[in-house]
């Protein structure tokens, strides 16, 4: 019995001779699929490094991404803060202006009060000087004393130009004799004044070079409140100083010019 099944599966699996030829031919056309089958057959483990090198790239440009757009957002929050703080600086200084402008416009007011307030006590010592002038001018007239000359105020002081013309020590006791005394400069601006009202003459001052002291004197021996001419630096080229409109100059005392006589109001 055993042997009968040997034999029959020895005759199942032999081919006869007319199937052969059909089985070479199924055979052969069969192993072309298969080749081509292995042909374009891909491992998996090659798609798998493939996929995971695309989804690292792929992650790797999302971070990329996130990053950039990161920056950006904070780089225009930087902006909008640099803008704030551009905006506070632009009204702190505006406000600024606007105070200093308001400052400014409440100063010009209070200077142009000044100066009408000021104008206006000019006008009054002006009208009082004149008025002094004119009563001193008639009590001198009245005594027979120099009233030809002209008067001018400036300050707390009035001057009288004398007409005549006289030696510097005829010039001093004229004003002495008058209650007055031979001109002392006491700054720049009274210098000024007086050169303006010299106009072409020459006027004997009461300024002289004490030849003992060998120093520059005025007629009250006080230098305290005197100015200081540029001729007191020089040599003394004479003894006497008179004013003219353009200069004070050193000459001897015999010469004959106007005087000036001042008087403190």
């Amino acid at each position: 019995m055993s042997n009968q099944e040997v034999t029959y599966s020895t005759l199942r699996f032999l081919q006869s001779p007319s199937e052969s030829p059909s089985r070479s031919r199924s055979d052969s056309t069969q192993s072309p699929r298969k080749a081509v089958d292995k042909e374009f057959s891909v491992p998996w483990n090659f798609i798998a490094v493939t996929l995971g090198i695309f989804c690292l790239l792929l992650l790797t440009t999302v971070i990329v991404l996130v990053i950039k757009i990161f920056q950006c957002v904070q780089e225009k929050h930087h902006q909008q803060e640099i803008l704030k703080n551009f905006s506070k600086v632009y009204d702190i200084m505006k406000n600024d202006y606007y105070l200093k402008e308001q400052v400014w416009i409440n100063k010009s007011l209070e200077y142009d009060s000044l100066k009408n307030k000021t104008l206006h006590l000019e006008s009054n010592h002006e009208n009082k000087c004149h008025k002094k002038i004119e009563i001193y001018s008639e009590f001198l007239q009245n005594k027979g004393l120099i009233c030809e000359g002209h008067w001018s105020c400036y300050g707390v002081k009035c001057y009288h130009f004398t007409k005549k013309q006289e030696k510097w020590e005829g010039c001093k006791k004229t004003c002495q004799d008058n209650g007055l005394s031979l001109l002392k400069i006491n700054d720049e601006d009274e210098q000024a004044f007086l050169k303006q009202q010299a106009c072409k003459n020459n006027y004997w001052i009461g300024l002289s070079y004490d030849e003992c002291e060998r120093k520059w004197k005025w007629v009250d021996s006080d230098t305290s409140s005197a100015i200081h001419l540029p001729i007191m630096m020089s040599p003394a080229r004479g003894h006497c100083v008179f004013l003219s409109a353009t200069r004070e100059v050193a000459i001897e005392c015999n010469n004959s010019y106007n005087c000036i006589c001042e008087k403190r109001l």
